[in-house]
């Protein structure tokens, strides 16, 4: 019996592993934004000193429902004017995750709210 629980457990964390490890996207709400201009640049120091910096967004979100919510989230870099993202929404953390769409990937409501055009 205990074989059988080690060899379950194993089969759990392999799949895990295998899925992308996209477990921070798990328990969220999908929001989709529209990048229409720069992200404001925010520089800061690692411990050893090395300069680093991120751009803050801060956009009207839509759920497949059209409901509205203030989305705000960082990046690495700046994004693309014009791009369309997928934010992965958590009450509790704000947006732990995005990835670029496409436009005809968000849902009609979704799509009305930020105005694109079919």
């Amino acid at each position: 019996m205990k074989k059988h629980i080690v060899w379950i457990s194993l089969m759990i964390i392999f799949t895990a592993l295998l899925s992308g490890c996209n477990l921070n996207r798990v328990g969220t709400d999908e929001y989709y934004v529209h990048i229409t201009g720069n992200g404001k640049e925010d520089t800061s120091k690692f411990d050893d000193g090395e300069e680093y910096s991120v751009f803050k967004y801060e956009l009207a979100g839509f759920d497949e429902d059209g409901q509205e919510k203030t989305m705000e989230f960082t990046a690495d870099k700046n994004l693309r004017t014009g791009a369309f993202l997928r934010l992965f929404y958590s009450e509790n953390k704000g947006v732990k995750s995005w990835e670029e769409v496409e436009k005809d990937d968000i849902p009609d409501k979704a799509k009305d709210r930020l105005g694109v055009k079919n």
